[in-house]
Parts: C-alpha cells; structure tokens; sequence
C-alpha cells in the first residue's frame, strides 16, 4: 500500500552520508550499491 502518492515529488534528490571511502565497510558499500540500483530502475512520472 502506498502512502501519500500526491505527496512525492519528482526529481528530489536522496542522499547517502557514510564515512570516508577508504573506511567504508563492504555491506556500505553493497547497500549504497543496491539503492542506487533500485532508484534508477523505478518508474518516474
């Protein structure tokens, strides 16, 4: 069930804020991977 569909916006930015890359745990990583993934292969209005 989706919420608040008149509510969203198109083009709203996400952002992710992790530590340094050089300290970045893999399952960051994987999951920071994984949004970006999931965002760019959604429909959008």
């Amino acid at each position: 069930v989706t919420a608040l569909d008149d509510r969203l916006l198109s083009g709203t930015g996400i952002f992710a804020v992790y530590p340094h890359r050089r300290y970045l745990p893999a399952k960051v990583r994987v999951f920071v991977d994984f949004l970006v993934h999931w965002f760019r292969t959604r429909d959008t209005v």
